[in-house]
């Protein structure tokens, strides 16, 4: 036992010493990649009053959300709304369980800052994916200087390709909470691990690759939906090289994932037969089609593996690379069999890409023969994703400084909020309610992520009602305004225009996306059953808000508390006839209202 500690101590310490540049590099671009969430505080100085969130719209801030509702022991059927938590969880996710479960067990629930955790949890996960894609390559190529060349650049590099621009003014998006990183965390390791299963003999490593298989099952959709085209395009590849060894393995490893998945995916196939299933669909933007998706990236990349396969036919590596390339596009096309498009973006953001990137980079080493011109373009390119990163870090802190510094004005109203131990529900305005849901244990009486969540469809028009209510402009001449929205062409317009258009979108039966090409172009189709639609409104409007002062009978329903008002975003409020108010905090213009029970 201690000799095997020892070997074990000894054969980390060598391992450290022999890729010690490559470890350097990496932690050196994390700290560029989370450089704008350091230096935060620094900048705005006394301003800063402990909110730092790196946003991407309110993504991040919805997955802390979760987290939050994690810590305070609720379940993830509806993290935003008091209702519905203990109802299935429509992501299918468990990584805030595990997560959170050392947090937990320490009994620290209530004591660790959520936000800070979760970044750190990202730091060092990001550290670690790039030192997982430097190993996938030096496995494959012994050759440290592309290896860590192809990591730094898939990570650092990604907006150059994604954006096709230097220097992009948006945050990396590797700093976004919780994905990519837990997903591709868990997905690079599998890589890591599959590759060596396959140069191995010893069964150990085919059941741990199928157990970190089974593992992405209750990690990330997209991510155990990708590896599972990759693999079947790996069995594939294998058979029609008569390699039945390896497609034995891979085949092995696959059937140990979805062993130890079944249970998550059961649940998922299960949920296409639920009552909802057509209401959740729509909201989580799935688009009924067998249309095929073309992808430059993937066709550019499978050109580059035909030039590369007529020069190295050699290459051992070649069924691999060839099946990272086919796992793609059978991941986007899915759809020619199912009839189902969702989201498809989410492989292009943390797969396609990424991996095109890598064995990119692997294949054009090997093409280039002349040893110093290999070297020094793959130095340069390590300078230029350096320098992409450090420009892209800096220009986009600038941009969304304001933004950041607002919520800043939030934390008195949140200290305030935490001093009311029992969890109540705040009617806030939209564009900072995740602030009260992160740190707050309250809840939402609305937000619009509550649409992908199993709740009733009278919710959504409850919240047309009340926001509706609040604006003055559109209190007393409820039809007229739903008019003038539907007369909008504008996809991105005011809230209000987005809580009417989550109802019409469902309720003409259209797909969201094909619904908001219509409004673009017009179509008569959406025109004809507009006024069906705003008469129903206009008619449960007045029946239920303005008959007998009804809002304050809605607000009871939701069991409301809180009222906060940013007069700065919506000076078009008017508080006026919602019963017993009474301010208890203001901070910039933001005030937070009691309501009597």
């Amino acid at each position: 036992m201690k000799n095997s500690a020892v070997n074990f101590f000894n054969k980390t310490r060598s391992g450290i010493k022999e890729h010690r540049l490559a470890i350097a590099l990496s932690f050196l671009l994390t700290i560029l990649i989370f450089a704008p969430l350091l230096a935060f505080p620094k900048v705005i100085k006394s301003e800063y009053q402990g909110i730092n969130i790196i946003p991407f719209g309110t993504d991040a801030h919805f997955y802390l959300s979760r987290a939050k509702e994690v810590l305070d022991g609720n379940g993830l059927g509806n993290p935003v709304l008091k209702d519905g938590k203990n109802e299935r969880d429509p992501y299918f996710a468990y990584n805030d369980y595990i997560l959170l479960a050392p947090i937990k067990l320490l009994g620290l629930s209530q004591k660790i800052n959520i936000v800070t955790l979760y970044y750190t949890y990202n730091f060092i996960g990001v550290f670690f994916i790039i030192l997982l894609i430097y190993f996938l390559i030096w496995q494959m190529s012994k050759d440290k200087l592309l290896s860590i060349t192809a990591a730094l650049a898939a990570i650092g590099g990604y907006s150059i390709v994604y954006h096709k621009a230097l220097f992009y003014s948006d945050f990396n998006t590797y700093t976004r909470i919780i994905y990519p990183f837990m997903s591709s965390l868990i997905f690079f390791s599998y890589l890591n691990l599959l590759y060596k299963s396959l140069k191995s003999k010893e069964l150990k490593y085919k059941i741990f690759t199928g157990a970190v298989l089974g593992l992405l099952f209750y990690a990330y959709f997209y991510a155990w939906s990708f590896t599972l085209a990759f693999n079947a395009s790996l069995i594939l590849v294998f058979l029609l090289r008569k390699d039945f060894s390896s497609a034995k393995k891979v085949l092995l490893i696959s059937s140990i994932g979805l062993a130890l998945g079944s249970y998550n995916l059961t649940k998922l196939f299960l949920s296409f037969t639920a009552d909802n299933w057509q209401q959740f669909s729509h909201f989580m933007w799935v688009t009924h089609s067998r249309a095929p998706i073309f992808s430059k990236i993937g066709f550019i990349t499978l050109v580059l593996f035909g030039i590369y396969f007529y020069k190295r036919r050699d290459d051992k590596n070649l069924p691999f690379i060839f099946a990272i390339i086919l796992g793609g596009w059978i991941a986007l096309n899915q759809q020619i069999i199912s009839g189902r498009i969702l989201q498809y973006g989410h492989y292009y953001f943390y797969f396609i890409v990424p991996l095109s990137i890598v064995i990119s980079f692997y294949m054009v080493w090997h093409l280039i023969k002349h040893k110093n011109l290999r070297k020094y373009l793959f130095i340069a390119i390590i300078i230029v994703v350096f320098a992409n990163t450090a420009v892209g870090q800096y220009k986009s802190f600038f941009v969304a400084l304001k933004e950041k510094k607002y919520e800043q004005n939030f934390r008195p109203i949140i200290n305030y909020l935490n001093q009311d131990q029992s969890p109540t529900v705040i009617l806030a305005d939209q564009p900072n309610a995740f602030l009260y849901t992160i740190y707050t244990s309250h809840d939402l009486f609305w937000q619009n992520i509550a649409s992908v969540h199993n709740i009733p469809l009278q919710r959504f028009k409850d919240a047309l009602f009340v926001y509706l209510y609040l604006n003055q402009e559109s209190r007393d001449d409820f039809r007229g305004y739903l008019e003038r929205i539907g007369e909008n062409k504008q996809i991105k317009g005011s809230y209000y225009n987005l809580l009417y258009r989550n109802l019409e979108s469902y309720w003409t039966g259209f797909d969201f996306y094909d619904y908001m090409d219509k409004i673009k172009t017009g179509d008569p189709v959406i025109e004809e059953k507009r006024p069906a639609i705003i008469n129903q409104l206009t008619n449960e409007y007045n029946e239920l808000v303005v008959k007998n002062n009804g809002i304050n009978q809605l607000l009871k329903k939701y069991e409301i508390k809180y009222i906060v008002w940013d007069k700065n975003n919506n000076p078009e409020w008017d508080l006026s006839g919602i019963g017993e108010l009474k301010e208890v905090v203001c901070s910039n213009n933001i005030c937070l209202y009691s309501l009597a029970n």
